[in-house]
């Protein structure tokens, strides 16, 4: 066995546990969670989700010993974003916010620290490296935007804000007090996707350079 085998074997065993992982944490979090579909409307969830598709997807391509698509690829860059996403805002805006219990702790743990480490180590040692263009930052943003906007419209229905800073009545920990302050939260956001579309373009580059 020559040393690309070798690496493709341990890349589809690193893939089958992410996928794994993301897929237990998920149902766990969801099924011992006080009031499922209030969780589900949470975008951990749907970033942890994103990751358990896209590395299942990728098993089976690597299984089929087929090149890995497009659409492959898009999403693997997505999940590398949203996951740092997700560690970056429930550390710094959300750990103090709720506490778990039993098996939530565990979940809780996995979905928003494990697994964001463990998709971009896999970034790190398993993905090829390519040079994409700025615009393509625009396009890993479309989701995180869309699930922005579906939010607060559906707040402006029914109320209900699956975070706080995405409600403008109340105060903190509520809500924010003003749309004017969703908008700044909001900017706040985009600009750091931005900057994490960024980096990843420009550490794209760096491991170009060096190799």
């Amino acid at each position: 066995m020559n040393k690309k085998e070798t690496v493709l074997k341990i890349k589809l065993v690193f893939h089958i546990f992410i996928s794994l992982i993301s897929f237990i944490s998920v149902v766990l979090h969801l099924v011992y969670s006080p009031d499922p579909l209030i969780s589900m409307t949470k975008l951990t969830i749907h970033a942890n989700l994103i990751v358990f598709l896209t590395f299942l997807l990728s098993t089976i391509i690597i299984l089929s010993k087929k090149n890995e698509t497009t659409i492959l690829e898009f999403l693997k860059n997505c999940s590398i974003i949203y996951m740092l996403m997700v560690i970056l805002t429930y550390h710094f805006l959300l750990a103090r916010g709720g506490e778990y219990d039993g098996v939530r702790i565990i979940t809780n743990f996995t979905l928003h620290y494990f697994i964001p480490i463990l998709v971009f180590i896999n970034w790190i040692f398993f993905e090829s490296k390519k040079k994409y263009s700025i615009k393509f930052i625009f396009l890993w943003m479309f989701y995180p935007l869309l699930y922005t906007v579906v939010s607060i419209l559906r707040g402006l229905v029914d109320g209900f804000y699956p975070y706080f800073f995405l409600n403008p009545n109340g105060e903190i920990p509520v809500g924010v007090g003003s749309y004017a302050n969703v908008a700044l939260f909001i900017t706040s956001f985009l600009l750091v996707y931005m900057i994490l579309g960024y980096l990843l373009i420009l550490l794209n580059r760096v491991f170009l350079y060096v190799k």
